[in-house]
């Protein structure tokens, strides 16, 4: 199972690599602006952006309703800085400001601002003519004019006049609300690290909250077409070679245990054991094993070598009463079960390391007593 480890790897890293796939629609433009994330079209899936920021596009312009304002055609977005600049659709914006502009219930304020104050002038009056002092026309009527100034700025016979208002409005080197353009700002979601950066700032699956995170760096994607040719253009192949390097690890596997097993049960040699009668095994036959003497292990587990302790071939120590087998040549104790296991395939001791020799002397039979020891 492990050998198939790389192809799952590749699978993950060919889906995963990038941000997710469903944003690659949420990228999209009206007329020559480039409308993502945060702002999104009406339309788009809600993962597109976030609320308050959806635009319309109406004629090839995106327009920005704001909800107790209107509609606002929109010139520029800037996504780094987090700033747009909006042009109001029915003219006179003035209008708008002199009541005060209400941008709640948007995610929007104004970027900068200045106080001016608004006057209403009789048509015979002469403040208009005053420098800094300009006349709103879409405010006037035929027997009165409304102008508006800088608050810091004194003006002579503006006694004559009624002030208005004094309000704060949109001021900017680059655009002009007495020509209905304004720059508007947001600040959550906070993309400008990530903009700067020139990563993707994406939401964070939070849709409460504004949320983000900053995706990896932005690159063109891949049509699904071609990811799907690749992933079964290379997949297939890769399945195979996976397949075909299992099967020979399996083998190697295979051969490698079983040249253990050769290893271990024939490279230990001895001396002092019988033989077996030639030509069957390498081992010992039933009767030459159980003709080596047996013995019970006593309550405190001593035996004559201290060192002799546990069984060579099981590795576990003797406890009280376990049966024990003694080669009598070298005087090492095994478990009666490990070493009769052993002898079938070894005419060896686990232990030494020297050839036994067959002695004339020895009475092959099944016979032999226990002996306890006496410890």
């Amino acid at each position: 199972m492990g050998s198939f480890q790389p192809f799952f790897f590749f699978i993950i890293v060919f889906f995963c690599f990038e941000p997710s796939r469903s944003f690659d629609t949420c990228v999209t433009q009206c007329g020559s602006l480039i409308i993502r994330f945060p702002f999104m079209l009406i339309g788009q899936p809600q993962h597109c952006g976030f609320h308050g920021f959806n635009l319309s596009c109406q004629h090839q312009a995106p327009i920005l309703t704001l909800p107790y304002v209107g509609n606002f055609s929109v010139d520029q977005i800037d996504y780094t800085q987090q700033f747009l600049q909006v042009r109001y659709s029915q003219g006179c914006l003035s209008g708008i400001l002199v009541r005060g502009l209400n941008l709640s219930g948007s995610p929007f304020t104004q970027r900068f601002t200045q106080n001016y104050t608004f006057y209403n002038c009789p048509a015979k009056a002469t403040t208009r003519l005053y420098p800094g002092v300009v006349q709103i026309p879409c405010l006037s009527g035929l027997s009165f004019y409304v102008v508006v100034v800088r608050s810091n700025i004194d003006i002579p016979s503006t006694s004559v006049c009624a002030e208005i208002a004094t309000v704060p409005v949109p001021y900017s080197d680059t655009t002009d609300w007495l020509n209905d353009v304004m720059t508007l700002e947001w600040t959550e979601p906070d993309c400008r690290r990530c903009e700067s950066r020139k990563r993707t700032c994406l939401p964070d699956n939070v849709s409460t909250v504004l949320h983000v995170r900053c995706d990896g760096a932005k690159r063109k994607r891949l049509p699904p077409s071609v990811k799907y040719g690749l992933l079964f253009g290379l997949g297939a192949p890769l399945v195979c070679l996976m397949a075909i390097m299992s099967c020979v690890k399996i083998n190697l596997t295979e051969r490698q245990h079983h040249l253990d097993d050769n290893i271990l049960m024939t490279s230990v040699t001895g001396r002092g054991l019988p033989r077996s009668t030639p030509g069957a095994t390498n081992g010992l036959n039933r009767l030459a094993i159980d003709a080596y003497p047996t013995s019970s292990v006593g309550p405190s587990r001593r035996l004559p070598n201290p060192n002799d302790n546990v069984c060579s071939i099981c590795l576990c120590e003797y406890q009280a009463d376990e049966m024990l087998k003694t080669i009598p040549k070298c005087n090492h104790y095994f478990h009666v079960d490990c070493i009769v296991q052993w002898l079938k395939l070894n005419a060896t001791c686990p232990i030494c390391r020297d050839k036994f020799e067959e002695p004339a002397s020895l009475a092959l039979s099944s016979e032999k007593p226990v002996v306890g020891l006496s410890i």
